[in-house]
């Protein structure tokens, strides 16, 4: 048994039983291994439960101090920092501003690191159809996707714009108009174009603020999966039996095939409430967890939010087909 240079562990046992365990170790934590239905032979590959029990060590880099990750620069097991930091490089800061005001271009920068489309789906490997990860540069949509979300949003904003509700009037309810306290005019008083105007407004704010929660659920749930970064919060739900009663598994089972999960990748509860109470929060969290602002300019203005990025540096030392909260055991 001996420790990988990435970041799995390896374990090369005889012929196993289903249901043997062995005590294990990874990462400084020894956990014990139970062997899964079916039994496995000798140099079988397979994938067990891992969650983390210590924070990364701090390493001095460059005489500053960084989480150790494995591979690249991108933590594993745990968040780069909390979900509250959103100031830890400052109140100017390039990443809060995107975050504050243009909270879905960033977005678009953190999926194309993730080299996802604006639709929240990974690339699929063109010859077999399985999600090859990311890595496999045989589906490059990805390169368009920062472009399609800032047109998304540009389209919303000036439809938003352009149907804005009339001067005191709100869709139902009686408004005194502003100037005149003596007029109380209603949505029935209103005329035809202007009913379409407020329906149109109502419905594309509803479709652009629907499609914002689920590209933020994707994409997190994706990060926690590539980083294997288990659930800390929000676990009581599956205790109720509310689509689904197993962290590992998610809401929607594995992803595969879930017409709710364009990703692939088990979506947990922690997912849904993050996005659905603090979007602002955990898009900043995910902007920093895949980027180290010491080590890198932060910009608005291009594909990725900063500079000096390699198409692949999100992936560096990511293990295929290991996912979050998991170790592969070969």
């Amino acid at each position: 048994m001996f420790i990988n240079s990435q970041y799995f562990m390896i374990y090369r046992p005889a012929t196993l039983e289903a249901g043997f365990t062995f005590e294990a170790m990874y990462e400084g934590n020894t956990f014990t291994v139970v062997v899964p239905d079916g039994g496995v032979s000798k140099g079988q590959r397979f994938i067990v439960p891992f969650v983390p029990t210590t924070v990364p060590v701090a390493v001095p880099v460059n005489g500053q101090v960084n989480t150790q990750s494995r591979g690249g620069s991108i933590p594993s097991g745990i968040w780069r920092d909390g979900l509250c930091d959103c100031c830890a490089y400052g109140c100017c800061h390039a990443h809060l501003f995107m975050t504050t005001f243009f909270r879905s271009c960033l977005i678009g920068q953190i999926l194309t690191r993730m080299k996802m489309t604006w639709l929240g789906k990974r690339t699929r490997d063109e010859t077999t159809g399985n999600l090859n990860d990311s890595r496999v540069e045989t589906d490059d949509s990805w390169k368009n996707t920062f472009r399609n979300i800032v047109i998304v949003t540009i389209l919303f904003c000036g439809i938003n714009i352009l149907t804005a509700t009339p001067t005191g009037i709100e869709d139902g309810m009686d408004i005194k108009t502003v100037g005149n306290m003596d007029e109380t005019p209603n949505y029935d008083s209103l005329s035809d174009s202007d009913k379409l105007k407020i329906t149109i407004n109502s419905w594309m704010s509803t479709i652009f603020g629907f499609y914002i929660f689920y590209i933020i659920v994707q994409l997190r749930a994706t990060l926690r999966h590539v980083y294997s970064i288990p659930e800390q919060s929000c676990l009581f739900w599956y205790q109720l039996g509310i689509c689904g009663n197993n962290p590992r598994e998610g809401i929607c089972g594995s992803g595969n095939g879930s017409k709710l999960c364009t990703a692939g990748v088990p979506i947990g509860w922690e997912d849904v409430c993050c996005a659905m109470w603090c979007q602002c929060c955990v898009v900043g969290q995910m902007a920093r967890h895949t980027v180290d602002y010491r080590e890198k300019k932060a910009i608005c203005c291009n594909n990725v939010g900063v500079l000096q990025w390699d198409d692949d540096e999100a992936y560096a030392g990511v293990q295929e087909g290991v996912g979050e909260g998991s170790v592969l055991i070969v």
